[in-house]
């Protein structure tokens, strides 16, 4: 089932949360804190009559975190004044003051988590920029995709280069999620090994599973591993020691066309919906069109009234060669030779449901190969480790 938080009001993304035991274990999972353990309370009044809208404590009655949510279509005097609770939920952890009615509530001085909680949508529906705002120090933002219901933390990286996207430096935004240097079928290689590494205390950094495990497997970036760690990472899937945690966990039983489809239907079809746009629109009658990468992102700029996109015509456009290889080896949905600028349409993404995109994706893409030899080596390649 499809959620959709675009129209959505304040107090119904509250209810989402409250009621939503995905949501919930999802914040606790990337708080590292045990979902059995914890209770979310809603609407707690401070001192001042301030009120956060949720509190959660554990069953030793220890503050866990004070949590400010957002609808994602506010202007920027509401987003300050969420900042500015967060602000005031540190002092009342620095300075120990407990909500009314809840006295037995305690602190602990090495937890203070101060969240504001946001829907995936909020990015695109506003016209503020994240980025351009101080936040408290022990603050943390986390955002709920809109699709899913999967929860992840955005960066402090991530804030810094969405601070970069303004109409000051020509640069907007359309998307907080993408892919650089992978193609989507790593994504689903790596995410299935670090399935089979969950439930074990694996004593290894990144640098030591690519070398040890990951370039066993003949893949087109077998030594750019890191960036698909990036990717699963920044959509939520994985946290801290590389553990695959929330509702991420049912996508194990997914096949890699399904896994791709997700991908493209969740997370990605921005970007790519824009490419395909501008390909279909200048392809002649048998589907071919031929466009260079610049041109391609000349034409894209152009749709942005003469504005750079984040993640897609920034940085001398070497996103778009990105996504185009995302297109042609994972989606199927455009083909090309190597290093031309001849590219064939053969199916529009954004045009089918769920259902036929898959068969289309399975029909068309170069994933099946690498699957296959992944699936006849896998059972050996933890050898040594497990």
């Amino acid at each position: 089932m499809r959620n959709d938080y675009e129209l959505i009001k304040e107090r119904e993304f509250q209810d989402r949360i409250y009621t939503n035991k995905y949501i919930q274990k999802g914040i606790l999972d990337i708080l590292q804190f045990e979902f059995d353990n914890c209770t979310f309370e809603r609407e707690i009044e401070f001192i001042n009559g301030i009120r956060s809208d949720f509190v959660i404590y554990d069953d030793k009655n220890e503050m866990k975190a004070i949590i400010e949510c957002k609808r994602p279509d506010i202007g920027v005097t509401e987003y300050v004044r969420g900042v500015g609770q967060l602000f005031q939920y540190e002092y009342f952890q620095e300075e120990n003051i407990p909500p009314r009615k809840y006295y037995n509530i305690k602190y602990n001085n090495d937890i203070n988590n101060n969240i504001l909680v946001i829907p995936s949508d909020f990015i695109k529906n506003t016209a503020l920029n994240i980025g351009k705002f101080k936040y408290p120090k022990n603050s943390r933002i986390f955002e709920v995709n809109s699709k899913n219901d999967r929860v992840r933390e955005i960066s402090k990286k991530e804030l810094l280069d969405l601070s970069k996207a303004s109409d000051d430096n020509n640069l907007i935004t359309i998307s907080q999620y993408y892919v650089r240097d992978n193609r989507l079928f790593e994504c689903y290689i790596l995410f299935q090994i670090l399935c089979t590494l969950n439930p074990f205390d694996i004593k290894m950094n990144r640098t030591e599973k690519e070398i040890q495990i990951l370039r066993q497997i003949e893949v087109i970036n077998n030594n750019n591993w890191r960036n698909a760690f990036i990717t699963l990472s920044s959509l939520g899937f994985i946290g801290k020691n590389d553990k695959v945690y929330g509702n991420a966990l049912n996508l194990l039983n997914y096949n890699v066309y399904e896994f791709i489809n997700l991908l493209y239907s969740e997370y990605l079809y921005r970007f790519i919906d824009v490419l395909m746009n501008i390909l279909i629109k200048h392809a002649n009658s048998d589907n071919v069109v031929d466009l260079t990468n610049k041109e391609i992102a000349e034409l894209i700029r152009k749709d942005y009234n003469n504005k750079d996109v984040l993640f897609l015509t920034d940085s001398d456009s070497r996103y778009i060669s990105s996504w185009l290889n995302i297109m042609r080896d994972d989606l199927g949905c455009i083909n090309f030779e190597p290093r031309s600028s001849k590219r064939k349409i053969v199916y529009q993404p954004s045009e089918i449901k769920d259902k036929e995109r898959i068969n289309k994706i399975k029909e068309f893409s170069n994933a099946s190969a690498y699957i296959d030899y992944f699936n006849n080596i896998k059972n050996n390649i933890f050898k040594g480790v497990l």
